[in-house]
């Protein structure tokens, strides 16, 4: 049995602490829950409406996917392209009030053209694409979670110094002299041992 200097046995005797994975952890559930939590309080209308949006953009994708994909507005769109297109790009200029009244989204005994002209001004409720609705939420817990990780890594580091460099550290064996002088078999080394002052 290879024998221990006395150092080797008290540090054996302290206990790891994975500061890194629990900073790391509190980190990307806290920001998780503010950033997520704080774009939707602002957001109301875009999370609500955003399963709608997600299923009518996989749709409008799907049944429009090309190699060269074509410029929006074009005619003859599906009435999930279209759904799409104004729930992202909205409909204040007017461009898109021909595919309105072709696809009949007017109330019965209107007018078509006047009707959709005066009510057709939908505002746009998102700025991206249904993955990127996400960019900044996902983007600030990333960083959340960097500055929590790294924060939990010069916290490991400055308590393993702390261990090394032979800082009493709580936790440290406890043994009577014989049983000192057992395990470390002799090395020629005295140690005055004090009773600690609070205790």
């Amino acid at each position: 049995m290879k024998q221990k200097t006395p150092d080797q046995i008290r540090r054996a005797t302290v206990p790891a602490k994975h500061y890194w994975l629990i900073y790391g952890l509190l980190g990307s559930f806290a920001g998780t829950a503010l950033c997520f939590g704080g774009w939707g309080l602002t957001h109301i209308e875009q999370v609500t409406r955003y399963p709608q949006y997600c299923q009518v953009a996989f749709q409008s994708t799907v049944g429009s996917f090309s190699l060269f994909p074509a410029k929006r507005r074009k005619p003859g769109m599906s009435a999930a392209q279209l759904r799409y297109d104004l729930l992202r790009y909205g409909n204040e200029d007017h461009g898109y009030d021909a595919e309105i009244v072709q696809h009949g989204w007017y109330p019965r005994g209107e007018s078509p053209a006047p009707w959709v002209y005066e009510h057709g001004a939908v505002k746009a409720i998102y700025s991206d694409g249904a993955l990127l609705v996400w960019k900044w939420p996902v983007t600030l817990s990333l960083f959340t979670f960097l500055v929590s990780l790294v924060w939990g890594i010069v916290a490991d580091y400055r308590y393993r110094s702390s261990i090394i460099a032979g800082v009493p550290l709580d936790g440290s064996l406890v043994a009577t002299v014989d049983e000192y002088n057992a395990e470390t078999r002799g090395d020629g080394m005295a140690y005055a041992v004090k009773s600690w002052k609070d205790r």
